[in-house]
Formats: structure tokens, sequence, C-alpha cells
């Protein structure tokens, strides 16, 4: 199952994957714009996480790096037509990385993603989707989803 979490650390669905990952007892990481660039501002506070800056600050590079760094990638998104997302979903079928768009507000959702991370053999999941100022919420139910996924599996 799943060893680590990687992300880019955005506000939202990225960082919601690195705090319920966290609280399991995961391992985390990933690769974040150079500065530390997030929608807040510079977080340096993701290198606690394990991340590590892009040599230049451009969201786009980052999400290629870490589509490429994981087994699969996994969406949390209720507007999957944002162009992050969009360049997920472009960047992972270019690799032929496996991807999944998940509601994280469905009441599905728990039970897609262990389908997809059974199905797939993912022990590396790269966390992506839609930022927490375009969707309320989405930070706080991420970390919740991956905690409970993680927390089953150790």
């Amino acid at each position: 199952m799943i060893q680590k979490i990687i992300s880019g650390g955005q506000a939202g669905a990225d960082i919601g994957g690195l705090v319920g990952a966290r609280r399991a007892g995961i391992k985390t990481g990933g690769v974040a714009p150079k500065g530390w660039k997030t929608e807040k501002g510079p977080q340096p506070v993701l290198a606690e996480y394990g991340l590590v800056e892009y040599r230049n600050d451009n969201y786009i590079a980052r999400t290629l790096q870490n589509v490429i760094d994981s087994d699969a990638t996994i969406i949390f998104a209720t507007n999957i037509s944002s162009g992050g997302t969009q360049k997920t979903i472009e960047f992972a079928k270019e690799h032929q990385k496996p991807f999944i768009c998940i509601n994280p507000f469905s009441p599905f959702a728990l039970s897609e993603l262990k389908a997809f991370c059974l199905e797939n053999s993912v022990s590396i999941a790269n966390i992506a989707g839609n930022r927490e100022s375009k969707c309320k919420g989405i930070t706080l139910k991420v970390a919740n989803l991956i905690h409970q996924l993680l927390g089953e599996a150790t």
C-alpha cells in the first residue's frame, strides 16, 4: 500500500494530503515552487513535510516533477476544469501514470480512493487538486480522507 504521499504544497488538496499522511505516520515529500510559493505567500514550513524547492517558481514545472516522481496521482477536485488540474491530467497521460479525479465531498470518495490505490498498487501517491480559495473546506476533507485511507493500512 502507500508508503509515501507527495504534493506541490499548494493551499488546499495538496496540503490536505500532507497533513493526512503525517497524522497516519506516513512519509511525506514532493517538489514545491522555488521560494515555497503558494497562494498564501511563501510557505517554508513545507520543508518540514519533506518538500524541496524546485529550481524555479513555476507551478507547472513542479506539477510535472511530482507526477513523474509518483506511481500515481490522486486529484481531489470539485472543479476538474481548473488549469492546474487539467495540466496534472495532461502530464499523467503523457507519462503513462495512473490518475483519478475524486470529489472529496462525495459519500463514495473513500471507497473510490481505496479501489484506485489497490488496483494500481500505489506506493508513492501524488496528491493534487483544487486550492482552498476555490473550494472551501477541501484541505480538511482531503486530510481526513488520506488519514482514513492510510490509518486503515497501518
